[in-house]
């Protein structure tokens, strides 16, 4: 009986063989689907089944290899899976082993950037030579940004924290989806209008590449190239990069970071200020010892120490007297330029700008007062004018000039025409005062005057 089968397998050895043909034919593949039958343990591996439309695939995404992905599999997404062929001997069902996976279209994406990063760079829009530098103590600076994001409040948190004061324009924008670049743009080209703008911060928090993908855009990259003002670029984490981080003057991992690197802490000034009064009393003090040293030196060496040490003596004094006053009047002028920027920082207050637009609006308030005013006169005018019109237009006014209405009977119907009346037709002629039934005796076609 065995003669007559060349080869028996059993259950075994024929899915060992099916494994080995398997795995060395599909040692790598890429496969795209959509998730369903989630379900993760308690060992943390991810197991689901990868369909279309005709057909499914068993998949495994184990722990170990979750680490190294930006998106987690959640059931109903579509993806793109990398992995290898393996076969499950237990029950002989062949399964994708999963060492990566991204949502349906992150690939097109990341083509785009890197094909818009190669052609933007070959026009010179990342060299350093068009970088602008920072001012050292803004004034006054925009955030474009998205007013209800947390990156705008950890911004302004750490920036009054390190410089209380500062005047902030927060320019509301979307920061992602549809119309998101476009808002982007139109924020920079306005507030490159404004004439007292000395920094401009594009910040946003993190995301995944499609959150900021507005960041990408050709019109954003372009926006920040062309701006006048020096722009920070504050986008997602310090693992996150953009086009719009490689066109900007100077790029901050976070927006935490950004407002760190637009000012110095107010401490930090005061202190360094201090260190360099010191360190100019101490040089004073210096150069003063060394005149000493040089005067005793050449008092020695006089044919008349008496008289040249008084003349040095002199020299010295006057000299003394000039530096002192050098020294005052310097840091008098070091202390007179604290108290500006003192003053002037409370002249930016939130207070003063408040009460400033509280008078605006009272002056537009005032000017809308007249205006109605004015338009109400205009159109009471232009109703008496119509009144008089119309009471000129009046029948009644006709017949009290001396006219009369003749209309025939039964019909009341208004005669203009001596053709529709025949003789000894009855007529009703109405005059100012009253009315008259009359009957045609003769018919006048031609008008008497």
């Amino acid at each position: 009986m065995a003669e007559e089968y060349p080869q028996i397998y059993t259950v075994s050895g024929l899915t060992q063989q099916i494994k080995s043909r398997l795995e060395t034919n599909f040692p790598r593949v890429w496969v795209s689907g959509e998730i369903s039958n989630l379900r993760q343990p308690a060992s943390g591996h991810y197991y689901f089944t990868l369909k279309d439309e005709a057909s499914q695939l068993r998949a495994v995404l184990f722990r170990g290899n979750q680490q190294y992905l930006r998106h987690k599999p959640s059931a109903g997404r579509q993806v793109v899976c990398r992995g290898r062929i393996s076969v499950y001997e237990a029950r002989g069902e062949y399964q994708l082993l999963i060492d990566y996976l991204e949502p349906l279209g992150i690939g097109a994406l990341a083509q785009a950037f890197e094909e818009l990063k190669r052609r933007l760079a070959a026009e010179g829009l990342f060299d350093p030579v068009h970088k602008q530098p920072l001012p050292f103590l803004p004034r006054r600076l925009a955030v474009v940004t998205s007013p209800s994001g947390a990156a705008i409040r950890d911004f302004l948190q750490i920036l009054n924290r390190r410089f209380p004061n500062l005047e902030v324009l927060i320019c509301p924008v979307k920061v992602q989806g549809a119309g998101a670049a476009a808002e982007i743009v139109q924020a920079l080209d306005l507030l490159n209008t404004f004439s007292d703008l000395d920094v401009l911060v594009l910040a946003r928090g993190g995301g995944s590449l499609e959150d900021l993908w507005a960041f990408n855009e050709e019109a954003v990259a372009r926006a920040i190239f062309r701006s006048r003002v020096p722009v920070i670029s504050a986008i997602g984490h310090e693992i996150d990069f953009t086009i719009a981080d490689l066109v900007a003057d100077v790029r901050a991992p976070t927006p935490s970071a950004a407002a760190e690197l637009v000012v110095q802490r107010k401490e930090e000034l005061v202190l360094t200020l201090q260190r360099l009064a010191t360190t100019l009393q101490r040089r004073f003090q210096a150069l003063v010892q060394g005149r000493r040293e040089r005067l005793c030196y050449l008092s020695q060496r006089l044919p008349d120490p008496r008289r040249r040490l008084a003349d040095l003596r002199l020299r010295m004094d006057d000299r003394l007297e000039q530096f002192q006053r050098a020294w005052q009047a310097r840091l008098r002028d070091r202390q007179h330029r604290l108290q500006l920027a003192r003053a002037n920082l409370r002249l930016m207050s939130p207070r003063r700008a408040a009460i400033s637009g509280r008078q605006l609006v009272e002056q537009q308030a005032a000017r809308l007062r007249r205006c109605l005013e004015t338009r109400l006169a205009r159109q009471r005018l232009q109703l008496q004018h119509s009144q008089e019109r119309l009471q000129a237009l009046n029948p009644q006014a006709i017949l009290d000039r001396g006219y009369a209405i003749a209309t025939t009977l039964p019909g009341q119907e208004v005669v203009r025409d001596v053709q529709r009346v025949q003789v000894g037709a009855a007529l009703r002629v109405r005059v100012a005062r009253g009315s008259m039934d009359c009957e045609i005796q003769k018919i006048n076609k031609k008008l008497n005057r």
